[in-house]
């Protein structure tokens, strides 16, 4: 095996963008190699779900773009005209000129009028310039389609492996759009808001899908009319966000005010939506009682008056003294009840068919895909079982060779994809196992039993100690803990940085290399 299948990866280069390897942190999600995974189902475009969002993943409507020439944006030119200074050119034209010349001697003014030399305002043909799309990269223009994700972290997301498609979704999105895409804008919300994101040259588009993929679902709640509202005001205080697509990416159903965001959005923001999973908002008696009082839909506005009509007679009975006139308030108020009771019967049959779907009629676009099953997205072909067994042994044959700390991530990284397969991939489990026990001894071997190589880092008993704990049943069920084999590796990097810097300054004082102390 040979040191280009490593880094010709698409495993290791897809975790690269995801920034796994730039941005080591004590606590990685859950199981993050899953989106991998997802993502390679996402890809193929036979596959259903893919079908399924083929629309979301279009920047702008497929409609509307004529799929057998090339599409070029051109930006919104305005319909007033465009004008220049310039001199007359007859007689005729003196009523164009500008009037501040009026003002002048009457003898300079027909002089000038005679020579030709009065100013006027000529309208001139506006000129559009096209942005450059020859690039793929991501290449911000005000002139380009501006996107503002709203991305859901409420804590249900963590159920079927949603907050792993969602991301997957967004990834593909910004990867496949790039080369349109002018500044992205992004938030993520649950209960609250979270604060925004801006994406406006490379390296913050970079930074921003490392952020997405860093993401965990953590909240209670899907405040979605609190966040769709935050976009717009951020867009209205925005002038790079005029005509904006807000894309959604949820798996809660939420109840919106649906008249209300739709005349806050006007006839230049679109809202997209993608919806993961099957679930419903429950309408129950409480639920209804708030529409009662707060829609302004015919049924909630006529219960209201039956109610102010059973507090008027209710009124009129504690006043009343005689015993007929309080027999007919007393059936009156029993009729009204009964009124009351029928509406709101018929009122909440009619929330819960259209409750929490409003968020589809304000969607240009709504795209609802069912959960991934865990056995579908890890029933790998016998292509890609047979690619990570040749990085197993790739990175095995690396590490024996020579110690770099980029190969010892890698290890670290497939070794927990490859016990996350075996969870579910029944089938190629033993292969994986194999594969996986290879990379566990080896990296048990690196951190019990290091060379005396002068290129290797040192690190203390007590991590050695820890690592040691962690390795040493060697089994699925006890598995080293990878978020904090790669901390220690980076504290290794850390460490060996600071030496080497104070050596560096020690050499520049003295002139000398000072003798290390060797560890015992």
């Amino acid at each position: 095996m040979s040191r280009s299948s490593l880094e010709t990866s698409t495993f290791f280069s897809q975790m690269e963008e995801f920034g796994f390897f730039d941005t080591v942190e004590e606590h990685l999600p859950d199981e993050f190699t899953i989106i991998y995974e997802i993502a390679r189902i996402l890809e193929d475009t036979s596959h259903a779900i893919a079908r399924s969002l083929a629309p979301i993943m279009e920047l702008n409507d497929p409609s509307t773009t004529d799929a057998g020439t090339e599409h070029i944006v051109v930006p919104h030119v305005p319909e007033a005209k465009e004008y220049e200074a310039d001199l007359i050119t007859s007689v005729s034209e003196v009523r164009y000129v500008y009037p501040a010349q009026f003002l002048l001697p009457e003898t300079v003014f027909l002089r000038k009028l005679a020579e030709r030399s009065l100013w006027m305002p000529r309208p001139k043909q506006p000129r559009n310039f096209r942005y450059q799309s020859e690039s793929d990269r991501f290449a911000p223009d005000d002139r380009k389609q501006k996107v503002y994700i709203l991305f859901d972290t409420s804590n249900s997301m963590q159920h079927h492996y949603r907050i792993h498609l969602a991301k997957a979704i967004i990834y593909l999105f910004l990867r496949q759009n790039q080369r349109e895409l002018g500044t992205i804008f992004f938030r993520t919300f649950d209960l609250h808001v979270g604060e925004l994101l801006t994406a406006r040259d490379i390296p913050s588009y970079e930074h921003l899908i490392s952020t997405v993929m860093h993401i965990k679902a953590i909240g209670n709640g899907t405040s979605l009319q609190k966040a769709l509202q935050t976009a717009i005001d951020d867009i209205a205080h925005e002038s790079q966000l005029s005509n904006a697509q807000i894309l959604v990416v949820t798996d809660g159903v939420a109840h919106i005010d649906l008249e209300h965001l739709q005349r806050q959005l006007g006839q230049h923001i679109t809202v997209n939506t993608v919806k993961i999973g099957s679930a419903r908002l429950a309408v129950d008696s409480v639920v209804v009682e708030g529409m009662v009082a707060s829609s302004n839909a015919p049924e909630a506005i006529r219960i209201r008056d039956l109610f102010k009509q059973k507090r008027d007679f209710e009124s009129q009975l504690n006043a009343t003294t005689g015993k007929m006139r309080q027999d007919s308030l007393r059936a009156q108020i029993n009729h009204v009840q009964g009124q009351i009771d029928l509406q709101t019967s018929r009122y909440g049959a009619v929330l819960a068919e259209h409750y929490g779907d409003e968020i589809r009629k304000l969607s240009t676009v709504y795209v609802n895909v069912d959960d991934i099953a865990p056995e579908e997205m890890f029933s790998l072909p016998e292509q890609k079982v047979a690619e990570l067994e040749n990085l197993a042994d790739s990175l095995i044959e690396a590490l024996r060779t020579e110690r770099q700390v980029e190969d010892i991530k890698r290890a670290a990284l497939l070794y927990d994809h490859l016990v996350l397969l075996m969870r579910y991939n029944k089938i190629d489990a033993q292969r994986f196992k194999e594969a996986s026990e290879e990379l566990e001894r080896m990296l048990d071997h690196i951190l019990n039993k290091p060379s005396s190589s002068s290129d290797d880092m040192p690190i203390s008993e007590l991590e050695r100690a820890q690592l040691r704990n962690m390795l040493d049943s060697g089994t699925i069920g006890k598995r080293m803990s990878l978020a904090l084999l790669l901390r220690i590796f980076w504290l290794k990097i850390v460490r060996a940085w600071r030496t080497r810097r104070q050596l560096r300054s020690f050499r520049s004082l003295r002139g000398t290399l000072p003798v290390r102390r060797s560890r015992r």
